[in-house]
């Protein structure tokens, strides 16, 4: 049994439409159940005592006015006979969006009056990519400083972009890819590297990354300014047990999402992490370490200490390529995606990722290939289910109880004249 969740702003026509389905059957036809969801923003309390001098977070009253509705499929049949009949396209989607009503805020974006810059250094790890250059286009235009860290072999072809400023690019020691162990080599050289220069923290970032976001009242805005590191940076330096904080992806939290909150407290950090460096070196026997799924181990072992924390925000949210998706990177190395792969082979890295990950962590890793339409192999960890620390307040610190909107103005878009 499966469900298809219709969202819509005109109830009385979605019903209708829902009960002219008829699916043949031996003796008869029958039509399909559905119950209306009446309560599905009761009891919902968006107040966190942490997220305080923080920018607003909200849910669109757009959202909150819609009329969701849970049809069963119980078979493929009924399943396309319900997308049929709204004129919509199953292909791997459980959702129907039937004549919603605009987003008010649809046509605003995030305006500044100043420019507000990290506190920590900002490394992006990048290989063959200098001509997909997803991440450092999306930091430039944000106009803030940065660091690429690129392999000797490459470094001319970097350098001879006409796009990328050569005096950010830092020239690894050697050809780590050649390892054969993935990123492990230049996340570790990165880490020294930022101790070396006095940093207690650093971001270390993918380079397939193609924007950085703000979500609230339901709309994914772009930011183009360092301010969306700072928050973050803010966040973290209130507390003494928080060893990553990251923002989620962008994909997973859509626009039309209509129940999502700030931020999760222990969970996995990813593709653009601030990691607390002085304090992981005090607390972990190793930094990086593996060849698969590095981050996922990271954030375990943070976490496995019983008292550390992670903390991904879900208000700010980077424009991540999916994996395999760009050429580069581990794409055609580790990950083992090719144009030549079999139908049955195209995904032998992948698996290699979740067994060596099963391999290390055991029971707590499951396996699903339910989270990506094209059936690719992943693994699944509940680690809010796992792990219960909360987040301690430094002596110094104090959680002010304000919004602080951090200079982004929400402005609506001026017609081109």
């Amino acid at each position: 049994m499966s469900l298809v969740k219709i969202h819509t702003h005109q109830r009385a026509e979605a019903e209708a439409l829902l009960r002219e389905i008829e699916i043949p059957g031996t003796f008869w036809n029958f039509g399909v159940h559905y119950k209306i969801i009446e309560d599905f923003f009761d009891g919902v309390d968006l107040t966190n005592s942490h997220y305080t001098n923080l920018p607003e977070f909200k849910w669109s009253p757009n959202i909150q006015s819609r009329t969701y509705i849970k049809v069963e499929t119980p078979t493929d049949e009924v399943r396309d006979a319900v997308f049929e009949k709204f004129n919509q396209k199953a292909g791997g989607l459980n959702y129907i969006h039937h004549k919603l009503d605009p987003n008010p805020v649809g046509d605003y974006e995030y305006a500044f009056d100043y420019k507000i810059s990290p506190k920590y250094p900002l490394y992006v790890i990048s290989l063959g990519r200098w001509d997909k250059t997803y991440t450092i286009d999306t930091l430039e235009e944000m106009g803030i400083d940065f660091n690429i860290c690129v392999e000797p072999k490459e470094y001319d072809k970097y350098a001879a972009n006409p796009e990328i400023d050569e005096n950010k690019l830092i020239k690894l020691p050697e050809n780590f890819s050649e390892r054969g162990v993935g990123g492990i080599p230049v996340r570790n050289f990165v880490w020294e590297h930022s101790v070396q220069n006095g940093h207690k923290k650093h971001w270390i970032i993918d380079d397939n990354i193609e924007g950085f976001f703000r979500w609230n009242d339901n709309t994914q805005k772009k930011v183009k300014d360092g301010v969306f590191f700072r928050i973050m940076e803010d966040f973290s330096d209130r507390y003494e047990n928080l060893g990553l904080v990251g923002c989620q992806y962008a994909s997973f939290v859509p626009s039309n999402e209509p129940r999502r909150y700030q931020f999760i407290i222990n969970t996995r950090v990813y593709s653009c992490i601030l990691i607390n460096t002085e304090l992981l070196d005090q607390r972990l026997e190793e930094r990086w370490r593996g060849r698969y799924n590095e981050d996922t181990d990271l954030a375990l072992r943070v976490l496995s200490t019983g008292d550390l924390c992670t903390v991904n925000f879900n208000n700010l949210l980077s424009g991540k390529k999916t994996t395999g998706t760009v050429k580069g990177g581990n794409t055609n190395t580790i990950y083992e995606f090719g144009d030549d792969k079999t139908e049955n082979s195209k995904f032998t890295g992948l698996q290699k990722k979740f067994d060596e990950l099963k391999e290390n962590w055991g029971d707590i890793v499951q396996y699903t290939t339910a989270k990506h339409a094209d059936g690719r192999p992943h693994h699944v960890i509940q680690y809010t289910r796992l792990f219960k620390q909360d987040l301690i307040l430094k002596d110094n610190a104090q959680l002010l109880p304000k919004v602080n909107e951090y200079n982004m103005k929400f402005e609506k878009v001026k017609d081109n004249e």
